[in-house]
């Protein structure tokens, strides 16, 4: 039987011009995370990094604290299908629609401008509208990725990984929390896809989601932990 956990990168920067990058406090998880792994002594066989930056500085930051404790890291498989979904990136390019054809959207915008310090949690909540439609094929943008591809591109990516995964190994994969979110509805046979856009909006970063995985079963085995983080540490972008 075999481990495999999925690890959710760290604080990205919302809000900033380049989302992608690690926040301060994400690079600060990160620390937390790799002192936590590397004092607990979880090795692992390999580990699959996704294509994105801050799915990648999260893994260089736990390896850095990895050789400073003289521990073994495999080096970083790339596995593109632990990509994440661009729905940010669909929402912003339809936004202009969307404030003009939503009431609820229009609603929490004017909101925001009565009440700056509403504006990030009232993002979040245009976010999450948007995200159930979007998952739903109620919206579609131009040039980006649908919710439906998206998901068949993590289902591969994790088919990939399951067939590069021997008998007993204890597998390491950095991803981001739409993916994680995809891969528990495989295991747990999810097919509403609101279902699975909640577990999105749950995911913590830094967290980890594990699995057993042997003689083709793979199942569910932890969601969502984080150990290695005070409450102040605590965040979900």
């Amino acid at each position: 039987m075999s481990k495999l956990y999925f690890f959710r990168h760290a604080q990205a920067s919302f809000g900033a011009d380049n989302y992608d990058a690690l926040s301060p406090k994400g690079e600060e998880q990160s620390v937390e995370l790799g002192n936590y792994l590397a004092n607990k002594k979880m090795l692992f066989n390999k580990v699959f990094v996704g294509p994105l930056q801050r799915q990648q500085h999260t893994f260089e930051i736990v390896k850095n604290i990895f050789d400073k404790h003289n521990l073994p890291m495999p080096e970083p498989i790339l596995e593109n299908g632990l990509l994440e979904h661009e729905g940010h990136i669909a929402m912003a390019q339809l936004m202009p629609t969307l404030l003009e054809t939503v009431p609820l959207v229009k609603e929490l915008a004017e909101k925001s401008k009565v009440n700056p310090a509403r504006k990030k949690a009232n993002s979040l909540l245009v976010f999450q509208y948007f995200l159930d439609e979007w998952a739903e094929g109620k919206i579609n943008a131009e040039g980006i990725l649908p919710w439906k591809s998206f998901r068949q591109e993590v289902k591969k990516g994790l088919d990939n990984i399951l067939k590069n995964t021997d008998s007993g190994e204890t597998i390491a994969a950095f991803t981001s929390g739409g993916t994680i979110a995809s891969i528990t509805a495989e295991a747990l046979k999810i097919v509403d896809e609101k279902r699975v856009v909640a577990l999105n909006f749950s995911h913590r970063n830094t967290a980890f989601t594990s699995f057993f995985y042997s003689k083709g079963q793979f199942n569910l085995f932890g969601f969502n932990e984080i150990p290695h983080l005070e409450k102040k540490m605590v965040t979900f972008v």
